[in-house]
């Protein structure tokens, strides 16, 4: 069964929105000397803090599905998040007592809650990643200018001379 889906229209705010670490990294202290770093455990998840901006009629559907629909966060959803891939669905659970909402204008009321979501970073591939990097490296901020471009001659500027 597909996870519950963040109410249509509902979209986390750009102010408040930040992303905490992944964690994963141990340290050890040595005496005498810099400490030892290693990796733990990959993958996992991290924290999203996330602000939703709410009319009357909008915080009622929120509080029904919040409630009824994910049991207050415990169960998983999907949301649209960006963790550093533009904004892409992600599954998420609201960390336990991470939830407040405030009414702040008028009718609007402030939701802000701390997801916990894995980044879609964990879709590449080690080559997916270095290829990444090497295109970064050979074109620096105009990389996704030149893949924009790529694919128009992939998929237009081919077909047009019936290659």
């Amino acid at each position: 069964m597909p996870n519950p889906a963040l109410p249509e229209g509902f979209v986390p705010q750009i102010q408040g929105y930040g992303i905490g670490a992944p964690g994963g990294v141990v340290a050890t202290q040595v005496a005498g000397g810099a400490p030892r770093y290693a990796l733990d455990y990959d993958r996992g998840p991290q924290a999203f803090q996330v602000t939703l901006i709410l009319g009357p009629e909008e915080f009622t559907i929120w509080t029904v599905w919040f409630f009824h629909i994910i049991k207050k966060g415990a169960i998983t959803f999907d949301m649209p998040l960006d963790s550093g891939f533009g904004v892409q669905t992600h599954a998420c659970n609201i960390i336990p007592g991470s939830y407040s909402a405030v009414r702040v204008s008028g009718p609007l009321t402030s939701v802000s809650f701390v997801v916990s979501a894995e980044s879609r970073v964990y879709d590449l591939t080690a080559a997916d990643a270095q290829s990444y990097i090497d295109l970064w490296n050979q074109y620096g901020a105009d990389y996704d200018d030149m893949l924009d471009r790529l694919a128009i001659f992939a998929n237009i500027d081919l077909n047009a001379v019936g290659l």
